[in-house]
């Protein structure tokens, strides 16, 4: 000590561990919220999806970032304990699958797009937000830039037939018209919902006709579904809809003659027996007869990769499978997708429920009779739909309905 008592830790300019605590503590402070930035993130999607036209070129950089965002969020909350370790465990499992897949030489861009996308995933739990006035009012705002850039879009894009549509290939433009209209409907829009249903009649799209028609169906019955059907699992729900396209599949191929190669006119709605649907179910049989003939062989246990591999492997077909869960066997394998599926299945079981079964029961249908992967490989649009049906959810027990459980990170491992 000196004259004055002083001990060397108090000398001026020594800085203590109880003050780099303090500095750690007040740089917490200043950390964005995790809520604010899953609006931020809803936001993003929302901008991307609906008013950056091409998908192919100009999407790309802010999918990118996108991703990069949630590899920034999960590091994060993982260095601030707001995340568990065990939560690794998926990414450790995707990651050996990836070296698996680079080894056999059919590792895809879109294998690395859903494992950044299983990130997003694994944090969706803890950046869910709830819709306050003010974010309302920024999503509203949104909401109207996205309905002027996709009519604009109508205007200024069309497909090889000449029908009309978004920036995306016709089958895709169906399917994000379809999520804009869940938008419009949790935002009350009605305006938006009959913009839908008015380009549904110009796309001339019957997957999304249906996929409307069924919306309301199933809001004007469910209120008549006996209570014991309301506690069913949504993975039940998933297994059956597969189950039976994949039967409706086997029987279509069978005993139905298409009538017509191909329908791009009005009557193409009313027609189910053309060429377009006896290539699509005939894809997915092809499938399943190469599951059920050769169900140990590395292609259906790993995959092919790209889909063109598949296809000049394949005789019988030259289109891809139009089924979320054959597609994704074909380009993964069957035990990539099992290990996708009992990650995104636990999670919708988590946040399915009767009162938003009007969302689910469609988007499930999309995912039957298209690529689209809305329910079995993470991709932005199925974290797009967790913070909308979280948002029903929320807006259903303001209304004093029932309160709805919340999704839990992961299911234990």
């Amino acid at each position: 000590m000196d004259e004055k008592g002083s001990s060397p830790d108090n000398l001026p300019g020594k800085i203590t561990v109880k003050e780099i605590m303090m500095q750690i503590r007040t740089i917490k402070d200043f950390t964005v919220s995790p809520d604010k930035l899953g609006f931020f993130l809803f936001a993003l999607l929302t901008s991307v999806f609906f008013i950056v036209p091409d998908p192919e070129v100009t999407q790309k950089p802010f999918r990118v970032g996108i991703a990069l965002l949630f590899m920034l969020v999960f590091a994060n909350l993982l260095i601030y304990q707001q995340i568990r370790l065990r939560s690794l465990v998926p990414i450790i499992g995707a990651i050996l699958l990836m070296g698996i897949m680079i080894v056999r030489g059919t590792i895809q861009t879109s294998f690395v797009n859903a494992t950044l996308c299983l990130i997003g995933l694994i944090i969706f739990p803890l950046i869910k937000f709830e819709l306050t006035e003010n974010r309302r009012f920024n999503l509203n705002l949104l909401y109207f830039i996205s309905m002027a850039s996709i009519i604009v879009q109508f205007l200024s894009y069309s497909s090889t037939d000449g029908r009309p549509s978004m920036g995306y290939e016709l089958n895709l433009s169906g399917a994000y018209l379809f999520l804009f209209f869940l938008l419009a409907d949790i935002l009350d829009r009605k305006d938006g919902k009959i913009l839908v249903i008015t380009l549904s009649f110009l796309l001339l799209s019957r997957l999304l006709i249906f996929c409307l028609l069924l919306f309301y169906l199933i809001r004007l019955t469910k209120k008549f579904i006996p209570p014991a059907m309301r506690r069913v699992r949504f993975y039940l729900i998933a297994f059956a809809g597969y189950l039976f396209i994949s039967a409706f599949s086997v029987w279509y191929v069978a005993t139905i003659k298409s009538r017509v190669s191909y329908d791009s006119g009005i009557s193409r709605i009313a027609t189910l027996n053309d060429g377009s649907n006896q290539l699509r179910f005939l894809a997915n049989t092809l499938v399943m007869a190469r599951i059920y003939t050769a169900p140990t062989s590395e292609s259906t246990l790993f995959g092919f990769g790209a889909i063109d591999k598949y296809l000049s492997s394949t005789k019988g077909t030259s289109v891809m499978p139009h089924n979320e869960l054959y597609d994704a066997i074909v380009q993964f394998g069957l035990i990539t997708i099992f290990f996708f599926a009992f990650i995104t299945l636990s999670i919708y079981n988590k946040l399915a429920h009767f009162l938003n079964l009007e969302f689910i029961l469609p988007l499930l249908f999309y995912t039957m009779i298209l690529w689209v992967r809305f329910f079995l490989v993470p991709s932005f649009e199925m974290i797009f739909i967790f913070f909308m049906l979280h948002m029903v959810n929320m807006k259903h027990s303001e209304a004093k309905y029932n309160p709805v459980p919340d999704a839990n990170p992961l299911p234990a491992l």
